[in-house]
């Protein structure tokens, strides 16, 4: 199996699947679920590169924007990197997080990979698809525009938000998978009110840059 593509949610994958379909067909892939969140889409990501040893995978969702002037509702990004929120000690401004207190998720010195809070991405050239730099993960969303200047002061590099990129990045980190993540932008980080959201638009766009990367090789733009 060369691609396995993952989705967070039903209601995601029915539109993307359908639009991907008529742009690679001749292109050996698969098309699952990952769960909603860090951690179902954590183990659900293992247990599905287990099955079909994929050459390469590819997130693909919405998210919120941090900054709606550079990367707009309704638009979509591919990442470079993906950070990790909200696992260490304390909450709020108190948050101290794993890697900042000397922790790795995972491995060590002499045990790799070794896994902090941060996770590069392949982040290939491909024309006209430019990485728009980092996604931030958190295990709940923003629920208001303080929790969104809250976090972007923290993560300041941090473009969108989401809820599952860096579970996904540490499934395919522990099996050695490159992993590419695209994400429509659906509403403003913070902002609740679903009447703002553009899904629809957001899974167009994310569906189009998609196909993009799944017609290319992809070719780490660091060694």
């Amino acid at each position: 199996m060369a691609d396995l593509i993952l989705v967070p949610t039903q209601i995601e994958l029915d539109p993307i699947r359908e639009m991907l379909e008529h742009d690679v067909v001749d292109q050996p892939y698969a098309f699952q679920l990952c769960g909603f969140g860090p951690i179902a889409s954590a183990a659900r990501t293992a247990a599905l590169i287990a099955r079909y040893h994929p050459d390469r995978v590819l997130l693909i969702g919405i998210a919120g924007t941090f900054d709606p002037v550079l990367h707009p509702v309704g638009t979509s990004c591919r990442f470079d990197e993906v950070v990790c929120d909200g696992v260490g000690v304390g909450v709020g401004d108190n948050f101290i997080s794993a890697g900042e207190m000397g922790w790795n998720h995972f491995g060590s010195e002499y045990q790799r990979p070794r896994i902090s809070d941060l996770l590069p991405l392949v982040s290939t050239f491909v024309n006209d698809v430019p990485c728009a730099g980092q996604l931030l993960t958190s295990p709940a969303a923003s629920a208001s525009h303080d929790d969104a200047d809250r976090r972007r002061r923290r993560y300041p590099k941090a473009i969108a938000e989401d809820m599952e990129g860096f579970g996904v990045a540490t499934a395919c980190a522990l099996a050695g998978v490159s992993l590419q993540i695209v994400r429509g932008i659906s509403n403003i980080v913070g902002d609740r009110v679903h009447a703002n959201w553009r899904i629809d638009d957001a899974l167009t766009a994310a569906a189009s840059m998609a196909a993009c990367l799944i017609r290319r090789p992809w070719i780490p733009s660091i060694a």
